[in-house]
């Protein structure tokens, strides 16, 4: 791994889908796929900070977000587990498995529902002082 790849961030789980979705050969489907884990780790760090975070402070979720985020969370960690479970195959496999490119729908719909999280967050009446 070079150190340039070491230090790369996706932000965009929506974009790191979309790039599952175009994939066409194996070495196609496995760096959408490595890329699918980045941007779930990045949310996932970003998430975990914000859970942690006292919510006086501006940047941790109010308890009427909160469980709404632990169940991001948790279904963010699992699509990470699905990554590292396709991560484990090799190219070939890849290239001919379905779940690989269907995996696709469930990393945008978690990237819609990180959105969405976000949005109600910054439309709390106290997200607005």
């Amino acid at each position: 791994m070079s150190e340039e790849r070491g230090r790369r961030i996706v932000e965009s789980l929506l974009v790191a889908a979309q790039q599952l979705e175009s994939a066409t050969s194996g070495s196609d489907v496995r760096a959408a796929v490595r890329d699918c884990a980045l941007a779930l780790e990045f949310h996932l760090d970003t998430l975990a900070k914000a859970l942690n975070a006292d919510p006086a402070s501006g940047r941790g979720f109010e308890p009427a977000l909160a469980n709404r985020a632990r169940a991001v969370e948790g279904r963010l960690k699992q699509l990470l587990l699905t990554c590292w479970d396709l991560l484990a195959r090799d190219d070939a496999e890849l290239a001919n498995l379905p779940r690989a490119r269907e995996f696709a729908r469930p990393m945008r719909e978690a990237g819609h529902e990180d959105i969405d999280l976000v949005f109600s967050h910054m439309l709390l009446p106290q997200a607005l002082d």
